[in-house]
C-alpha cells in the first residue's frame, strides 16, 4: 500500500518487536509479502499463526467434482502453505484453514485455542472472557470460560462473607441477592445461553429451554425465590451474626460456604446445558454448508 511500500517500512512503522505474537492472513493466493513477513517475525523470535481464509470457497468450488475428497483438498492447501513458508521453519501446527462464514468447520476453534495457549495467564483470562462461544462454536472455548468463571467464585463468596460479618440486619441479604443475580447472569452470557425471547432460544429442545428458564433471574426478588432451598442456612446465618464476638465469624463462614457452593452448582448446571446447546448449534451450522 502507499503507506507501507515495502516490508522494511512496514516493520518500522508497525514496530513489530513490541507484539507478542502475529496473525498472518492470506486469501487463496500466497504472496511474496506473506513469506517475507513470516520470515521477519521468525527472525525476531516471535511466534506467528498463518491463516488461509475463504476455505468455504474452495470447498464449494471443488465439491461439484465426483471425485471430491475434502480431506485431500485441505491437505493440498496446507502443504502449499507450508512449502511457501519453508524459510520461516513453520510446522503443521502454525497453519490454519478457516472460513468466517462457517466457524464450526475446519480450524477456527483450533486457532482460538492456539492463540490463548501462547498468552500469559492474565491476558489469557481476559481474552477468554471477551470471546463469544457462539462465534467459534468451540467446546474447548466454552470449557475454558467455565474454568475462568469457576476461578472467580471465591471472590464473590468472600464479598458475601464480608457483608455477613457486619451486625446490621438485612445487609447480607441485600448484598447476597445483588451479587448472586449479577453472577448468574454473567454465567449465562459468557456460556452463550440465549435469552427467552431470542430466535436461538426457540430453536433449543424443550428440555434445554426449561433448563435455561430455571436461571432466567433478572431481579433480587426472583433470586430470593430461587434461593428458597437455602432458607434454613440463611436463617441460621442471620441469628449467629448477633452473638457477641463469635456470632459474626460464624455467620461469615456460613455465608462464604453457602455462596461458594451455590455458585458452583449453578455454574455446573449452566455449563452442562451450554454444552448441549453448543452441540445443537454446531450440527445446524455444519449442515448449512452441505
Amino acid at each position: 500500500t502507499p503507506n507501507y511500500p515495502d516490508l522494511e517500512t512496514y516493520c518500522e512503522k508497525v514496530k513489530l518487536e513490541k507484539y507478542d505474537t502475529f496473525l498472518i492472513l492470506t486469501m487463496k493466493r500466497f504472496t511474496e509479502n506473506d513469506r517475507l513477513l513470516a520470515e521477519k517475525v521468525k527472525s525476531l523470535n516471535k511466534s506467528f499463526f498463518f491463516i488461509r481464509t475463504h476455505i468455504d470457497a474452495d470447498y464449494l468450488g471443488q465439491k461439484r467434482n465426483r471425485s471430491f475428497d475434502e480431506q485431500a483438498m485441505l491437505q493440498t492447501i496446507k502443504e502449499d502453505c507450508l512449502q511457501n513458508l519453508e524459510g520461516s521453519a513453520a510446522g503443521d501446527n502454525a497453519v490454519f484453514l478457516m472460513s468466517n462464514l462457517y466457524p464450526a468447520k475446519w480450524d477456527f476453534a483450533r486457532l482460538t485455542q492456539a492463540i490463548l495457549d501462547v498468552l500469559p495467564d492474565r491476558q489469557r483470562e481476559c481474552l477468554t472472557l471477551s470471546l463469544g462461544v457462539l462465534t467459534s462454536l468451540s467446546t474447548d472455548m466454552l470449557k475454558r470460560k467455565a474454568a475462568v468463571l469457576r476461578g472467580r467464585i471465591w471472590m464473590i463468596a468472600s464479598a458475601s462473607a464480608a457483608a455477613a460479618a457486619v451486625p446490621l440486619p438485612g445487609l447480607n441479604v441485600i448484598v447476597d441477592l445483588a451479587l448472586l443475580t449479577n453472577e448468574v447472569s454473567l454465567y449465562k452470557s459468557q456460556l452463550g445461553l440465549p435469552h427467552e425471547n431470542s430466535y436461538e432460544f426457540r430453536k433449543m429442545t424443550p428440555e434445554n429451554q426449561e433448563k435455561v428458564r430455571k436461571f432466567c433471574i433478572t431481579s433480587s426478588l426472583q433470586m430470593a425465590s430461587f434461593l428458597a432451598t437455602y432458607t434454613a442456612s440463611s436463617t441460621a446465618e442471620e441469628f449467629t451474626r448477633f452473638i457477641p464476638l463469635v456470632g459474626p465469624a460464624i455467620a461469615s463462614s456460613i455465608s462464604f460456604c453457602s455462596t461458594y457452593n451455590f455458585l458452583h452448582q449453578c455454574l455446573k448446571e449452566l455449563e452442562e446445558t451450554a454444552l448441549e446447546f453448543l452441540d445443537e448449534m454446531t450440527s445446524r451450522t455444519v449442515d448449512d454448508i452441505d
